[in-house]
């Protein structure tokens, strides 16, 4: 066992220090930096360590070291791990609450090619969602009901958003994420006959339409799912940019009572339960 104790807790006392600002950085800008992610708190640490990412450094605040223990014994060891003044740690992790454990963690970066690897392709394509709360709870729901992967595109948060991070619970250090382009997605989707449907506002009436526009929606349960599929959602204000829907296959809708509208991460939770639902009864 590691101790506290141990010569490899390197005690650091400036805010100057390299990886103290490699850390901020990493908070601050809200992305990967050269394939490090900034994460804090006990339970996002040992979940990268569960998803068999590389901790790089582990950064402790002086006042945590009784709680550092548990996570100091899962470390590798050619990890770092660096003792803070509490004055150095706060402005460093740039919370309100500091957690007292930060790391900076070896990522996976994945290539557009490599979310088709599968039989039968379901990715979520988040346009334009700005919320990393909402970004952060859709991959969650999407590793929970078999996603292939997400991607975001258009003005969609970085997924290394120390809050998307956070929101996901860990997800996104085991799916597939990644931001390209809409036309090198559409493009690639089309080479590969992958149907692109918009998760849209239902239409007033309640009936379901034919899916050929977003006045004309499919119901979520009417429309097949359970073949290859990229269903992208928008933002909750805005929906899907427009600019995108003469790209469409397929519009659906989630049928709705009293409410103008889901957020992005409840509407994709509800429709990729029912694509789960779809392609377990079809197996």
């Amino acid at each position: 066992m590691r101790t506290l104790t141990s010569t490899r807790l390197r005690p650091i006392t400036s805010a100057q220090n390299a990886l103290v600002k490699e850390l901020r950085q990493a908070f601050s800008q809200g992305q990967a930096i050269n394939g490090l992610c900034a994460v804090e708190g006990i339970r996002l640490i040992e979940e990268a360590i569960r998803s068999r990412l590389k901790i790089q450094t582990l950064f402790i605040r002086e006042s945590a070291k009784p709680k550092a223990q548990r996570v100091l014994d899962q470390l590798s060891k050619h990890a770092d791990a660096l003792l803070l003044p509490d004055r150095v740690f706060d402005n460093a992790v740039l919370t309100e609450h500091p957690q007292g454990l930060a790391a900076l963690v070896q990522v996976s970066e994945y290539s557009l090619q490599s979310l088709f690897a599968g039989q039968s392709t379901l990715l979520v394509v988040a346009a334009a969602i700005q919320d990393p709360g909402n970004f952060g709870t859709l991959v969650r729901s999407a590793e929970a009901f078999g996603a292939s992967g997400v991607i975001g595109i258009a003005e969609t948060v970085n997924h290394w958003n120390p809050k998307t991070v956070r929101a996901s619970a860990g997800s996104v250090f085991r799916l597939p994420v990644l931001k390209t382009s809409a036309p090198e997605l559409l493009a690639e989707l089309r080479s590969r006959q992958i149907r692109a449907l918009a998760l849209v506002a239902p239409h007033n009436d309640g009936n379901s339409g034919d899916g050929r526009s977003p006045r004309s929606p499919l119901r979520l349960r009417d429309a097949d799912l359970a073949s290859p599929c990229a269903l992208f959602i928008g933002n909750e204000g805005a929906g899907i940019p427009r600019e995108l829907f003469a790209q469409m296959d397929q519009f659906v809708a989630i049928p709705q009572a009293r409410v103008e509208s889901l957020n992005a991460g409840v509407a994709a939770s509800i429709a990729l339960y029912e694509a789960q639902s779809q392609r377990s009864a079809v197996r």
